[in-house]
């Protein structure tokens, strides 16, 4: 995969008009493609107006299928291949960004505005989609028959080289984020680290959370690092999730502009605030399935977390009184054992899984590609336990 922000080449292949002229004069072309480039390829199609506006995806299907008819007189079939790792950029309507995912995505990953996939293409396949019908209609109206090609091979050719580009000048960009939505199994590749997956509409937050920074946590903490210093740091991890989901809320839910400035512009230190705010305004309880004892200790390592690192660990009067913590006197250093570190992991992930799907319960993913994920799963786990009874026999 490219690193952050490099150009990533077009997969490449030549793409063919072929014109032909009836006995009675009538103009017809089909539309053709060959490529033989080592590299990830995938085609789709749309079909555009003349103008080069992309109206409606075209259902290739397989060998002898027949194309779904186009919404429109007049369209032509306009052929797109992928970028040469197998993945198509996409540019947002409402809010311009730009990312890479799969062919047809069905939000956007920043903003979350739905729209359908062929509304989603990139500037560059915008570019491409323009030319290649103007050079399709002056091909008819040339009265020549023969083949036309477009040469999408000098296109990728042309990558990362310092000279004029071709006309048909197709490239993307690596964005800084690349995951796999756990839900639905697509790839994303996003600027930043948080959004929605663009084809189903699930938050990576909790997957980057538990996966990443949960996980990075515990090896620290097997590894012998201070458990005081992972406590500080798995606090503020679940914060920075948090905030993230909340920004989220505050854009999608209509509310007062007190709410608002609480939601995006203070921070969730203290988790009997933050309980109260998520329960009461939008009904998700963070701390649903946890016993009271798991809750104290989760609220007193949230006020801990304060110690740690803007107090050098040593116990203040505001800890002792907010915190409501008999075991220690003022000006004690606090240590923390390994087992309450892992048992701190163990609460904010359970946390994290109730505020996330409190948040989807609000806005539910796209069930389709889930659902169509799962099947593709149960298949697979299907075809590989019958594989092992086989062998077995």
């Amino acid at each position: 995969m490219a690193n952050e922000f490099e150009e990533i080449a077009h997969s490449g292949g030549r793409v063919s008009f072929t014109i032909t002229t009836s006995a009675d004069g009538r103009r017809s072309f089909k539309v053709g493609f060959r490529g033989s480039r080592p590299v990830p390829m995938v085609m789709i199609a749309v079909y555009a107006l003349p103008q080069g506006i992309p109206v409606a995806p075209i259902d290739m299907g397989g060998i002898g299928q027949a194309w779904n008819p186009p919404p429109f007189p007049d369209c032509l079939p306009v052929l797109i291949a992928s970028d040469s790792e197998g993945k198509f950029g996409h540019t947002c309507p409402a809010c311009s960004g730009y990312w890479r995912s799969g062919p047809w995505p069905n939000l956007c990953p920043y903003c979350g505005i739905e729209s359908p996939g062929h509304n989603l293409l990139s500037a560059a396949q915008m570019r491409y989609l323009e030319r290649y019908c103007a050079m399709l209609i002056d091909t008819l109206q040339s009265g020549k028959d023969g083949e036309f090609v477009i040469d999408m091979d000098a296109v990728a050719d042309a990558a990362g080289k310092d000279e004029e580009k071709p006309p048909f000048y197709v490239s993307e960009e690596s964005q800084q984020h690349k995951f796999t939505c756990t839900a639905c199994g697509e790839f994303n590749d996003i600027l930043g680290r948080y959004g929605y997956c663009s084809l189903c509409g699930t938050r990576n937050d909790l997957a980057d959370f538990e996966g990443n920074s949960i996980l990075e946590i515990r090896d620290r903490i097997n590894n012998g690092h201070p458990p005081e210093d992972c406590v500080r740091d798995a606090v503020s991890s679940f914060d920075s999730y948090v905030a993230q989901v909340a920004r989220e809320l505050a854009v999608g839910v209509p509310m007062i502009a007190y709410r608002k400035n609480r939601l995006t512009k203070q921070r969730f230190h203290n988790l009997g605030d933050l309980q109260g705010v998520f329960e009461k305004w939008f009904g998700i309880d963070i701390c649903q399935g946890m016993k009271d004892a798991d809750q104290k200790f989760a609220e007193r390592m949230f006020h801990r977390r304060h110690l740690y690192e803007h107090n050098g660990g040593e116990v203040d009067q505001k800890y002792i009184e907010e915190s409501g913590d008999t075991t220690v006197r003022l000006k004690q250093r606090l240590r923390e054992s390994q087992p309450d570190a892992h048992a701190l992991l163990g609460h904010l992930v359970k946390m994290a899984r109730n505020i996330h799907a409190g948040f989807h319960e609000l806005f539910p993913p796209l069930d389709p590609p889930i659902k169509t994920y799962k099947d593709r799963q149960a298949r697979t786990a299907s075809f590989r336990g019958a594989r092992s009874h086989q062998a077995a026999e």
